[in-house]
């Protein structure tokens, strides 16, 4: 399944329940953080590979929530416009050499059209051969910082909207490429444990809501917004 079809199974899924439970837009970036936090909490206590691939599935199912308040945001075509497969598109380089100061970064122009199409366990596989030497040299502390700090541009990016300039499909464009780089460091944290984010993804959401068991779409009354109790 693509990344498209993993979405629209999630809109599927959890639309309805998120359009009741949710006020807005923000409320679903801190239930992002939430998982984003979450899955400190877990790489913090020593928690097993399995549940640290748990953890990252939650964080895209909540990525997807996200998306799914923008309505039809170009994701996966902005992820393969930013990450293509040729280059880092910040250095330029094959595989990425970028320094701790990089230059900004140059979209390719179009996207291409097989990525588009590729499971999420390809991307992870395309993210290895490019961005995989640099990240395992890195600390998981970093790369953890790092997703922290994408997450928290996408939320100060929907805070300013009101007063962004531009037509509306550039403040779509600058929210999706926010989104985007979410997407990427969950994927290289993934790669830094060696794990098959689609897997861990299909096995938690591919069946159904485990909470109340519904294939199709969730029939949940509510659910839980805060973090994890680890015990």
């Amino acid at each position: 399944m693509s990344i498209d079809d993993l979405m629209r199974h999630s809109f599927r899924l959890y639309g309805r329940r998120n359009r009741l439970f949710f006020n807005g837009t923000a409320e679903r970036i801190m239930f992002l953080n939430i998982a984003v936090g979450d899955l400190q909490d877990a790489i913090r206590k020593g928690q097993s590979k399995k549940v640290l691939g748990d953890m990252l599935g939650r964080i895209v199912s909540r990525i997807f929530c996200v998306a799914e308040a923008y309505k039809d945001l170009p994701l996966v075509e902005v992820m393969a416009c930013k990450y293509p497969l040729s280059h880092c598109t910040y250095c330029g380089k094959l595989p990425c050499e970028c320094a701790e100061r990089r230059p900004d970064y140059q979209l390719v122009e179009h996207a291409d059209s097989t990525q588009m199409q590729w499971s999420l366990c390809k991307w992870c596989q395309g993210f290895a051969l490019i961005y995989g030497p640099k990240n395992s040299s890195q600390n998981v502390e970093v790369l953890m910082c790092r997703l922290f700090k994408e997450v928290v541009e996408l939320a100060s990016t929907q805070a300013r909207i009101s007063r962004t300039k531009g037509s509306l499909a550039d403040i779509e464009r600058t929210l999706t490429l926010e989104l985007a780089d979410v997407m990427a460091w969950t994927i290289a944290l993934a790669n830094y444990y060696g794990l098959d984010l689609g897997e861990f993804f299909l096995f938690r959401y591919g069946r159904g809501c485990l909470q109340c068991g519904e294939k199709i779409e969730c029939t949940c009354t509510g659910f839980r917004m805060g973090e994890i109790d680890w015990g």
